[in-house]
């Protein structure tokens, strides 16, 4: 691991357990073990390394190529979204083991520092606001192949039933601000998925 992504994961990792409010360059010097000359050598200043730390561990991991997903059924939608969500939940038990051997960091902590960024931050705002559409699109094109190949009625509105398996993964996924165990909501969300599917069968 270099040590520009040494920086990132405990950064990250930092701000996971305390929040961005409660992080000062001092304690990521301390954190990572790097001199501030260090620190400043890659980045400017904090809020150049914080918008590099949410570029990596939200908008990546979240963003996806609507182009790769247009001919998915329903099924292998609801089996893309799955996994992206679990690599985010696998992302933070790494990063957690490799940095603490523990992982005293949760989804909760993830919610929380997702939605801080949120709040301070116009760019992410509009760049989640674009992977959210792209999803909504994914759905309707979900649904449309899976109508052309008899997997579902025919006669369902697929603008409707988009926006509602769309709330459907939203919802459950945010639920998991109650729950210390990412794989339990992310098997809520795919049965959840799955039962709503049958539904249009």
């Amino acid at each position: 691991m270099n040590t520009k992504e040494i920086i990132l994961k405990k950064t990250f990792n930092l701000l996971l357990l305390k929040g961005f409010d409660n992080v000062s360059i001092t304690d990521i010097k301390n954190y990572t073990g790097m001199s501030r000359g260090i620190l400043y050598h890659y980045f400017k200043n904090k809020e150049e390394l914080f918008i590099e730390v949410t570029e990596r561990y939200f908008v990546h991991i979240f963003d996806f190529d609507i182009r790769k997903i247009k001919d998915f059924t329903v099924y292998e939608f609801c089996d893309f979204l799955n996994k992206r969500f679990k690599k985010i939940a696998k992302t933070i038990s790494t990063i957690e083991q490799e940095i603490n051997g523990s992982s005293d960091a949760s989804l909760l902590n993830y919610h929380f520092l997702f939605y801080q960024v949120m709040q301070r931050d116009a760019i992410f705002r509009n760049k989640y606001k674009t992977t959210t559409e792209k999803e909504l699109i994914g759905w309707e094109y979900a649904l449309q192949n899976s109508i052309d190949k008899n997997e579902i009625r025919q006669d369902i509105d697929i603008k409707s039933s988009a926006r509602q398996l769309f709330t459907l993964t939203d919802g459950i996924w945010f639920q998991s601000i109650f729950s210390n165990d990412g794989r339990i909501i992310i098997n809520n969300i795919k049965e959840s998925l799955l039962h709503y599917i049958r539904l249009l069968e």
